[in-house]
């Protein structure tokens, strides 16, 4: 029997009962003073910029707190775990202060829930409900764990296997080079390996040998599993503002 699904209810927060799911994504930069103190607030440049690209659809576009930390709601949760991928691919891939030791990357955190309350001014750091809550416990967890990518849901079959695979991307995330993270994210863009080669200016043959050592087809094979996963037992989300 297929799982219920859940729709969005702003007076029921228990996720399990009435709420449509939203994914709230919250993360911060690893190592940024060390980086700010390298290249100045050239990092934080480009971290506005790639938050901007993957949320520019978002129910609450991405803000950044506390100097290196943001977070944005996402409508569509079944895409979110792609997006915490492409994020910090976007940040290996397109950081290139002239330092090669210096990498820029973060830690994400994608909390999936209902949401009780979002200001109608789009301040997401004042909103509240299940995934915000999620979302803020895992990124406290995991920075602890000296994780790089986490993602809860309200479902525990679900949570289980989801936090295996995650810890497979985390760790296949943070062994790619520059290139090949290049490589996989304009992949996961849905460039073929002569497009690819096409952007970079390389050879469709140097693509494939860097996607070789990338797993890139168990990111895809993750990624659709999580998806399926979503899809299965929540209702799209509309956005939702006080």
């Amino acid at each position: 029997m297929p799982a219920a699904k859940i729709p969005y209810s702003r007076g029921d927060d228990d996720g399990m009962t009435g709420g449509k799911v939203f994914a709230v994504l919250t993360g911060d930069l690893v190592r940024s003073r060390a980086i700010k103190d390298a290249c100045g607030e050239e990092c934080i440049r480009r971290l506005k910029e790639i938050l901007a690209e993957i949320g520019r659809d978002y129910t609450a576009p991405f803000s950044i707190f506390r100097g290196d930390s943001f977070q944005g709601v996402s409508a569509q949760p079944q895409e979110a775990l792609k997006d915490a991928v492409l994020l910090r691919l976007k940040l290996i891939a397109g950081f290139n202060p002239g330092n090669s030791a210096l990498r820029l990357d973060a830690r994400i955190a994608v909390g999936i829930g209902s949401i009780r309350y979002l200001p109608g001014d789009g301040s997401v750091g004042e909103g509240d409900g299940e995934a915000f809550r999620l979302s803020g416990l895992e990124l406290d967890a995991m920075k602890q764990a000296g994780r790089g990518i986490i993602a809860k849901t309200p479902w525990e079959d679900v949570n289980e296997t989801l936090s295996i695979f995650c810890e497979v991307l985390d760790r296949t995330i943070a062994g790619y080079t520059k290139r090949q993270a290049e490589a996989v994210l304009l992949a996961l863009e849905g460039l073929t390996q002569r497009e690819i080669g096409e952007r970079v200016g390389t050879s469709q043959s140097a693509i494939s040998y860097r996607l070789k050592g990338t797993d890139y087809d168990l990111t895809l094979k993750i990624l659709e599993w999580y998806r399926s996963q979503i899809r299965e037992r929540a209702a799209p989300a509309e956005a939702i503002h006080a």
